[in-house]
């Protein structure tokens, strides 16, 4: 008894899954900072990032909002 198998949806469900985490790693990597592409690479923030300077049009602190609880 033989089983036939159609290929051709598995092969397009195969590689719909590995593009869709192909698409992940690589939007993963560039989110942290880092080349996706160059093991053990960064990629250069500019100073005004990394030392935490706010832009222009931001708070330097997020204004929390103190509540209470209701009873």
């Amino acid at each position: 008894m033989q089983i036939l198998v159609p290929w051709k949806p598995v092969v397009l469900v195969w590689g719909l899954l590995s593009g869709m985490i192909f698409v992940g790693f690589v939007a993963s990597s560039l989110l942290q900072g880092k080349d996706p592409f160059a093991p053990g690479a960064t990629i250069a923030q500019p100073a005004a990032v990394k030392k935490g300077v706010a832009q222009p049009g931001q708070p330097q602190h997020p204004h929390k909002t103190d509540r209470t609880p209701s009873q």
